[in-house]
Order: structure tokens, then sequence, then C-alpha cells
């Protein structure tokens, strides 16, 4: 199957190397051309492309960035896709990283606001699970496969991407329409919880449709705005910072210092004295092997 990727973070770079290692032609773009697209295509075999040409006879399209940089696509740089191509989209929004989408905080579906702003029918797909999930190395580590929730219109569509999920490693779960996709965007019970199929099933019928006030930005001044997305950077770059240095020091991959780093926020411990935990003992707290 020919995949074009758009978006070469966590998210596209590991769909990048699941799917050449699973033999299928993949080519990778993301917005910048930068080094690290080529050195990803050099690991992975990958062919690098630009925005504007990297879904040039595609049968699946994954678009794999933030919300807000679904507007910066290029208007027709789905023309030249193969007829009957699929697209997924894994990405999720943060008000405090895309500003907010007025859309989608009065309760659109994110992924329907997605669809509205390509043109294209979409499939939400690889959003509600951590990024080191989809690496080698975790998942051979794993005693089950962790459910995918998975949410579209095309019935034919979402069974190949069913297949493309098992491939990745995942049990799939159909999670409904895509007015339902809701049920699986952040916030709600199956988001980044690592279910089984039967408990994700149950996390999905729980959901509500009602954004919690973590997840809104419905409301919030100029002056707030700035202010939360100016704390999101300080707090993703700590979160990289404690990565690099359980790296450093405990010889990890970055896979499993991500994965131990979170583990310990779903724990229920504050992650600003996590954070300060590793940075002051170069470990973690419970994983000091």
């Amino acid at each position: 199957m020919k995949i074009a990727i758009v978006g070469t973070g966590d998210v596209g770079g590991n769909l990048a190397r699941i799917y050449t290692r699973k033999g299928h032609t993949v080519t990778i773009a993301n917005s910048s051309n930068s080094p690290a697209l080529h050195e990803l295509a050099k690991e992975t075999g990958a062919t690098p492309a630009t925005v504007q040409d990297v879904a040039q006879g595609a049968e699946v399209i994954i678009l794999s960035i933030p919300e807000n940089r679904i507007l910066d696509l290029p208007k027709e740089f789905l023309n030249t896709i193969a007829p009957g191509a699929i697209v997924i989209d894994t990405c999720n929004y943060y008000f405090f990283r895309d500003g907010v989408i007025e859309a989608i905080e009065k309760g659109l579906p994110e992924s329907r606001w997605v669809e509205q702003q390509i043109h294209h029918p979409v499939i939400k797909a690889f959003n509600a699970t951590y990024w080191y999930n989809l690496t080698e190395e975790i998942q051979s580590g794993l005693s089950h496969r962790f459910a995918l929730p998975i949410s579209g219109d095309d019935a034919a569509a979402k069974a190949i991407v069913f297949q493309l999920a098992a491939e990745a490693g995942f049990d799939p779960v159909d999670a409904g329409g895509l007015d339902e996709s809701w049920r699986q965007q952040p916030g709600s019970p199956a988001y980044c919880t690592d279910l089984g199929v039967e408990e994700m099933r149950r996390a999905l019928s729980q959901a509500t449709n009602e954004r919690t006030p973590e997840f809104s930005g419905i409301g919030s001044s100029e002056k707030e705005l700035k202010t939360a997305m100016e704390m999101n950077n300080e707090y993703m770059q700590s979160i990289n910072k404690a990565i690099q240095v359980l790296v450093e020091t405990k010889q990890w991959s970055v896979a499993a210092a991500a994965k131990g780093l979170y583990s310990q926020f779903k724990s229920g411990k504050n992650p600003g004295e996590v954070l300060a935990y590793v940075f002051e003992h170069k470990r973690l707290e419970g994983n000091n092997n």
C-alpha cells in the first residue's frame, strides 16, 4: 500500500517506521523539509517529499501535525491522491498549543473540523495512545496488545484503517461514526489510558460530549491564552529535558524514558514534583534500576 505521512514528529515518525518495516511504500513530509526529515528517510527507507507533493498517488494519507497547522496545508495537496484514498487524522486539539478554535470549543468533533478544512472525509485513529506505544521496543515488553479506538463514516475505509492499526500492534475498536469521535478526544475516558478491548469499549460508552475546563479555552482573554501557551511551552520543555536526563543517566531509550515519566503522571503524582525529583536525583521514583 502507498502511504503518505504529513508530519514526522513522535507519532508520524514512528508510523513511518512501522509501515516501512511492514513493507508499505511510504512517503514522508514535514513543514520545514528539515534535516530530521531526511534522517528519518535514511533510517526507514521512506521517501522524503514536500507537503505539496507528498500525497501524489497515495492510497492512505496520514495527518500527524498540530491541529492548527491543518490550516497551513496547501489547498491542492490532495488533488493527486489515488482514487478512493483514505485520510487518517491523528491530530488532537489543545487550545493552549493551537489557540482557540471556536467551532471545536462549541462542540464540533475535532476530526469533523479537520474534514471541513481539507475537504475530504477522514478516519480518526492513532490519536488516543501515547507515542511511545508506537515503538517496537515498548510493544515487545507488553503482556497484551492495547486497544485503539477508530472513528469514521465509511465502513470500507474504516476496515482498512483497522488493518493498519493491527499491523501497528493494536487491537482496533470501532468507536462509531465521525460525529462520535469526541469519545476518543483529549479528556475522555478512552484517551491515552492503555486499555484492552473490553475496557476501551466501556470507556467509549462512558464518554460525554462536554469539554472539561482544562481542555477548554473558550472565554479566555488574549492575555490568559498567551499565559496558557507560555506555560504549556515551559512544561513541554521541562518534560523533554527530564526525558533527556533519564536517557543520559540511566542509559534508557527516549521511548523508555518517556514511558517511565508518563507512568508517574498517570499514577496520580504531581507532574511538577515528578519533574523536580528527576532533575534532583537523575532518576524516577519507583524506577531506580
